[in-house]
């Protein structure tokens, strides 16, 4: 009985040993499958951020990533996303870093010393770099440079290159830009992205584009709608309420404005269509702006084009392009017209502007020779810089200057736009406090004393050939007989609108083809600078006509004391003739002994030696009543074979010149 009774207590044990251990399996297989559930909810979830925030919409996908680090600590890569993601907002960079910190110590050292460290490091440095603490970022870098193993030679050197950022950024931050920078306001900016602030010669009118809320405009996934044109009218300190300038392409398209010509008449735009990213250009006629056009070979191409800035005469275009032979990433090209209007070869502006790092966003200013541009290469505090580099007159380029700090930071900055005496600029930002959402234009004033240059002188041809493209308007200054200018009258009205720097003579060709069919002298003073109450003046008010073809007695520079020049100047107020010249045949900034041997040969008493304000010693050979006249006087002293560079100029240029 008692082996019954064991073996029946027994059996009853082990039935209820047998239900408890299938309830530990069954208990640990939901709890499995309850985790598994998780996992794959999270793992959605974690895709569906992802997704978030390839659509540029980080509010969504920050919101959802907090999420999972609150429900998975252990979540390493929802920690690395979630400070990408407020790194890419515009005022999420000091979150990022408490974000990315939390993640990194996370990992264990081996684990920091792997792709998913390296990634750590990256980020948590570029979030010091946002924040402006360039000694922050250098140590992370450091760090990160004694885990990288030897043979990552290209991280290597891209973590190098950011240490130098953060070197470069050290010296700019300590020697800030004296400015103001303003809000153009409500009238002007939404809450949504607003960028791209474009602006004619004349400062009447502003384009921009915006991402704003607009009547048939889709919603897209990132919260906001297509890139559209917008435009405003005013003055650079009130601008009335800014209204959808077109509708160019179709609705749900992106188009963004790229640059306005000076005149304010051509507008180029940027579209992404079937065959890549291209420029396209529109008109401003009466009925308002035309279709837009795709730009030709060679200046759009196979690869990707992205920015185009038209110079003042409209004969060369500057642009920017990923094609093949550049000097890595975007490269900054120019075109030129030809005798027929057509492009010409396009020409990689070479390593002194572009590195090999991205180079974007070229405009040309009404000068001609002042270049602005982004760049992640040259002296860069990081991202994109603005920079500025000026041509040359043997068509090289200076090396680019970093316009500083608060321009320019370890962020993006990328597009500037100068006015045309320089003193003020217009820009887009979106690190600013009193930003309205997304990135606001401003206007930036310099704190230094700025004064007008340029004047501003429109003309107009008669000749029907401007409708082929085929007539030009060929300005070269006097002073050092530069081309500074080869315009191109409007193609529908025979208008051209010229920007010349004050204080010189040119002289202006009118050319068809090769063949010259009218010229004058213009004299253009610096009275005739570019304000507001003055805005533009007549080539017709200004222009002189040719020297008059008459014999005058060539008087030597020892009777020309300034009495008598002031009486002939008084003289010639009165008639329609040329200023007096003279002939410059040698310039120094000290006077050597072998002056007076360079200049043995010519008339002594036609010879005068001027000390300059400039620090230069000019020797000037004789005075001529007529242009004319002297250049027969320089063809005869060049026989000699000494005075090649030599040149015609206008006395009154000296005396403006010389010393008290």
């Amino acid at each position: 009985m008692l082996g019954i009774e064991f073996w029946g207590t027994y059996m009853i044990n082990f039935r209820h040993r047998i239900i408890v251990f299938c309830s530990l399996i069954l208990i640990s297989i939901i709890a499995e499958g309850q985790q598994k559930r998780q996992i794959r909810q999270e793992n959605k979830a974690f895709d569906r951020a992802l997704d978030y925030a390839e659509s540029e919409d980080y509010e969504k996908a920050i919101a959802s990533l907090k999420q999972i680090v609150v429900n998975s600590p252990d979540f390493i890569d929802a920690h690395y996303q979630l400070g990408l993601c407020y790194l890419n907002t515009n005022k999420g960079a000091d979150t990022a870093i408490v974000v990315l910190q939390e993640g990194l110590m996370k990992l264990s050292a081996n684990e920091q010393s792997t792709q998913k460290g390296w990634d750590f490091f990256i980020a948590l440095g570029k979030a010091y770099q946002v924040t402006l603490q360039p000694d922050s970022a250098i140590m992370v870098y450091d760090e990160l440079l004694l885990r990288l193993p030897i043979e990552e030679e290209e991280y290597i050197r891209s973590i190098e290159h950011e240490i130098q950022n953060c070197e470069n950024a050290k010296v700019f931050l300590a020697n800030p830009i004296d400015l103001t920078i303003t809000n153009l306001g409500k009238k002007v900016n939404s809450r949504f992205d607003d960028h791209s602030p474009l602006v004619n010669a004349y400062e009447d009118l502003l384009l921009f584009t915006s991402r704003r809320k607009q009547n048939k405009l889709p919603l897209l996934t990132d919260g906001q709608y297509p890139e559209k044109v917008y435009y405003t009218k005013g003055d650079s300190s009130r601008w009335n309420k800014a209204r959808l300038l077109n509708v160019f392409f179709k609705n749900p398209e992106h188009e963004s404005a790229l640059s306005l010509s000076h005149d304010g008449k051509s507008l180029f735009l940027f579209r992404s269509d079937h065959a890549g990213s291209n420029i396209y250009i529109s008109y401003l006629e009466s009925e308002g702006w035309t279709t837009p056009i795709k730009l030709p070979y060679p200046i759009n191409s196979s690869a990707n084009e992205t920015h185009a800035s038209l110079s003042s005469d409209r004969s060369t275009l500057f642009f920017t392009s990923d094609r093949e032979g550049g000097h890595g990433g975007i490269d900054i090209y120019m075109c030129k017209k030809d005798a027929y209007g057509q492009w010409g070869t396009a020409r990689n502006l070479g390593s002194r502007v572009n590195t090999s790092y991205d180079e974007e966003t070229a405009m040309i200013h009404p000068d001609g020779h002042t270049l602005y541009f982004a760049s992640e290469g040259h002296h860069s505090m990081g991202r994109m810089d603005v920079f500025y580099t000026q041509m040359n007159n043997d068509s090289t380029w200076t090396f680019p200057v970093n316009l500083g700090y608060p321009i320019n930071t370890p962020d993006d900055d990328f597009f500037f736009l100068p006015t045309l005496d320089k003193s003020h600029a217009y820009y887009a930002s979106a690190r600013f406090n009193d930003n309205m959402g997304g990135s606001d234009i401003y206007r930036v004033d310099f704190d230094e004393d700025f004064s007008g240059e340029l004047a501003i002188i429109e003309g107009e041809v008669e000749d029907g050939d401007y409708i082929k493209g085929t007539t030009r308007i060929m300005v070269t200054r006097m002073t050092d007989r530069q081309l500074v200018g080869d315009y191109r009258p409007d193609h529908r009205t025979g208008k051209y609108t010229m920007f010349l720097e004050t204080g010189h003579d040119y002289a202006i060709k009118e050319q068809q083809l090769n063949k010259t069919v009218d010229e004058s002298v213009l004299s253009v003073k610096p009275a005739m600078a570019y304000s507001k109450t003055d805005k533009v003046i007549s080539f017709d008010e200004v222009k002189m006509t040719p020297p008059l073809k008459r014999l005058i007695k060539q008087l030597t520079l020892e009777e020309q004391n300034e009495q008598v020049i002031a009486e002939i100047e008084e003289e010639i107020k009165h008639i329609d003739f040329a200023p007096f010249y003279t002939i410059q045949v040698l310039a120094l900034k000290r006077r050597p002994l072998f002056a007076s041997h360079y200049l043995k040969g010519l008339d002594i008493k036609a010879l005068q030696v001027v000390k300059c304000k400039d620090g230069y010693t000019r020797y000037l050979y004789g005075a001529f009543h007529s242009r004319i006249e002297a250049k027969e006087r320089r063809k005869e002293i060049m026989k000699m074979g000494k005075y090649e560079d030599s040149f015609v100029r206008r006395l009154v240029e000296i005396t403006e010149l010389k010393e008290d």
